[in-house]
Parts: structure tokens; sequence; C-alpha cells
């Protein structure tokens, strides 16, 4: 297998066989997925009080209603090893036509992403997980690893179901459980516990800049940087898992007593159900 470990890959038209190749010869070893996305921006805005129904509907209707424009993939083992990361661009979204937040497209402009080569030379939305699909039902036990990605998630679970989003939280976290499996927020994790933010580096500034550099390798190394700190803390606390079973490949933690976060989606069809904010 070429050596990725300190390469970000695109992936376009011509070169998607090549790449879709690689990223299930790396999944073999490196069972971690840590995702990051870029879209269009929300179409509802969303004030800081707003209740957990307020919340997951108007992201339910922004992600449905827009299309992603990248996807990004870091694969790395137990260890922390990255194993490669990929940047999918998908041609879907038309700058003029397409449902989108002006501010949000602006921002991704001035920040370097150009729209017209990805719409031009990007892969099909549904070209992509129809692939991706058969990938992940060949690896068995997929973990995956966000930050502040309630969107992320959302953009991937509508992305690999095909379908629209849930209608309700409860049943969103069901179908994430359903098709994904264990999926973790650092931010939740490090939320859960006083102290634990700034313990980890999360400083508001620096949060605030991770949420919108898409792929840049050195995001994806302190996604694994965060993980590894913070599994250093698990066995002291409690499972950390914001959807589905905990990873088999996580080390054996005490059984921990139910503990309740204001926020949503709550867990469902588990031992354990507390609510995770996702916000």
């Amino acid at each position: 297998m070429l050596e990725m470990k300190n390469l970000c890959r695109e992936v376009w038209t011509w070169n998607r066989k090549k790449e879709m190749s690689l990223i299930e010869d790396c999944l073999r070893n490196h069972r971690f997925i840590a995702i990051d996305t870029e879209f269009p921006g929300s179409l509802r805005e969303t004030c800081k009080d707003a209740t957990d129904y307020e919340r997951y509907n108007n992201m339910r209707f922004s992600v449905d209603k827009t299309k992603l424009i990248q996807l990004g993939l870091t694969l790395f083992d137990t260890e922390g090893r990255i194993g490669g990361t990929w940047e999918i661009n998908f041609s879907d979204f038309g700058e003029i036509d397409d449902a989108r937040n002006e501010k949000s497209i602006e921002f991704l402009k001035r920040n370097g992403l150009d729209l017209e080569k990805i719409r031009e030379q990007g892969i099909s939305i549904q070209g992509f997980f129809s692939e991706f699909r058969r990938i992940l039902k060949r690896t068995m036990n997929v973990t995956w690893v966000t930050f502040h990605g309630s969107y992320d998630i959302a953009y991937l679970l509508k992305g690999i179901t095909g379908e629209s989003l849930p209608v309700t939280s409860e049943r969103f976290a069901e179908a994430l459980a359903r098709a994904l499996g264990s999926v973790y927020d650092l931010k939740v994790m490090a939320g859960r516990f006083i102290g634990l933010s700034s313990h980890l580096g999360l400083q508001k500034g620096y949060v605030y800049g991770l949420g919108y550099r898409i792929l840049s390798h050195r995001l994806k190394q302190e996604l694994v940087t965060v993980r590894q700190r913070a599994q250093l803390h698990i066995n002291h606390v409690m499972k950390t898992r914001c959807y589905g079973p905990p990873s088999p490949f996580l080390p054996p933690m005490p059984q921990p007593r139910p503990m309740f976060v204001a926020g949503f989606p709550p867990f469902g069809g588990f031992d354990m159900r507390p609510r995770v904010s996702m916000y």
C-alpha cells in the first residue's frame, strides 16, 4: 500500500476507482474513521436557547434540502496511527440553483474552496455512497469519530441510507446505530466532565477554528491527538459513545451509572440511555 499517513488525497471523477480501492485497503487495518464535511450552510437559524425539538428539526430541514460539497475521511488504528486521509469532492451542488446559505458559501470561497472545479470534476454523491456502502459491508467493526459533528453525521447517514433524515431525534439516533454502529463526538465526550475540555486543549478559540477548516491534515491529526488524550480518562469515568454500542476495540471500562445531560438525541435500545448534547 502507498505511504499515505502524511498526505491528504483528493478524490475526483478521474481517480475515483483507484482512491476507493485505497480506502478499502486502508480500512483493513485502520477501522476508526474521523469525518468532517463541507456543505452549503444552515437554511434555518437556530438560537442558542432553542429546544431539542427545534435544533433537530432545523438540522433535518437543512440537511434534507441541501447537497454535500465535500466529505473528509481520516482512517486510523487503535494506537492512533493514521493510515490515510481523503477529501471526496462532490459534483452535485450548483451554486446558482441549489439551496444554500449565502454567507456560508461566501465563507467557503474566501477560504479557498473552488466550487467551479468541484462541480466540473467532482463525483456524484449517489455514486460514491453506493460504492462506500459496499466497502463498509465488507469491513467489520468500524468506529466513527467527529468533532461537534451533528451535521457531519447527519449528512453521512443521509448518504449511506439514501433517504431523508428520520422525523424525530429518537429515530435519528436509532437509525445511526443501525447504519453506522459506534459514533463518538469528541466535543460531547469532553463536555460531559468538568475541566476535561480545557485539559484536552479544547479552548473556545481552538474549537471555533476546528469547525471550519475541513480536511487539513493538521485537523485530522488533532482529532486523533484529542482522542488519545481522552482515552486516558475513559477508564475512570463512563462509556463515552454518542450513538450505538461501544466499539469492541476500546479497552474494558467499568459499568457506569446512568447519566443525563441536556441535549439531543436520546439513546435508543441500550442499557444506558443518557441524552447527549451535540451543540
